[in-house]
């Protein structure tokens, strides 16, 4: 008996230093080990290390701040739209003023389409020529003369247009020449036109519409001469030329119509 329980706490004893060495074993770190669970200072370990992450405190983002929002006066608020405000005034004025100047427009071509032009010195279009001014004037008689207005290079006495020719012509020539430009040669009517004439011709010797037949002085457009500024020069001649070039009362001389000398053109509006 004695023997049997030496041999059974021999035993005993084998089976007790090979589970402390196991023990020993897994305690440095070996993976392998079967213990059943983790010491006590593992535990605290691990519930120290994930305790943070697993309930993670409810003021984490406390420490970020919001944008401030700041209060905007009504003075800020006015020095913003003032740019508006006055760039809507500027477009009211000037939508206003053109309302003005259609308006006027409008009244204008109403009521004055067929007005003439009361300073009017000369034709502003080019292609304007003397037969549109008389067609015109026939048109307007009762309202204008013509627009009030002569060609280029004519100047005008009343309701009448004069041109002096700087080209030496005989006296049927200058009558063609008048004729297809409208007019005629120039009949003297009154003493006015007779100094106009005469102040205007820069000292020549110009034919006018007057001519002998028969010893009939007539004009062009078929009047007996009645008042006549023949000069104290003894000419002849069938065709009467004005002389510029001496005074008003007494500056017609007779002349053959075949001579050359300048001319003056009449055209009434």
């Amino acid at each position: 008996m004695e023997l049997h329980e030496i041999a059974g706490k021999k035993k005993q004893h084998e089976a007790d230093k090979a589970k402390e060495t196991m023990l020993k074993v897994e305690g440095e770190g070996n993976p392998y080990s079967y213990a059943e669970g983790p010491t006590p200072a593992a535990e605290e370990a691990d519930l120290g290390d994930y305790t943070g992450l697993k309930n993670p405190p409810e003021d984490v983002y406390a420490d970020i701040s919001e944008p401030t929002k700041r209060p905007v006066s009504v003075k800020q608020i006015q020095e913003a739209t003032r740019p508006y405000r006055l760039a809507c005034l500027i477009l009211t004025v000037l939508s206003l003023v053109l309302l003005l100047v259609i308006i006027v427009l409008l009244v204008k071509l109403k009521t004055g389409s067929g007005a003439c032009a009361v300073n009017a010195v000369s034709w502003k279009s080019p292609t304007c020529t003397v037969e549109h001014c008389r067609t015109f004037t026939s048109q307007h008689r009762d309202r204008c003369s013509c627009c009030q207005q002569c060609p280029p290079r004519w100047v005008r006495l009343d309701q009448s247009c004069f041109f002096l020719s700087t080209l030496r012509l005989s006296w049927e020539e200058s009558q063609n020449n008048c004729t297809g430009e409208g007019g005629s040669l120039a009949v003297v009517s009154s003493q006015k036109v007779q100094s106009f004439l005469t102040q205007n011709g820069n000292g020549r010797k110009y034919w006018i519409g007057l001519r002998s037949t028969n010893d009939i002085w007539t004009w062009i457009d078929d009047n007996t001469l009645k008042q006549n500024y023949w000069g104290d020069d003894e000419t002849t001649g069938d065709c009467a030329i004005l002389s510029s070039n001496k005074p008003a009362e007494k500056n017609w001389i007779k002349s053959p119509c075949s001579s050359y000398t300048y001319y003056i053109c009449r055209m009434h509006l």
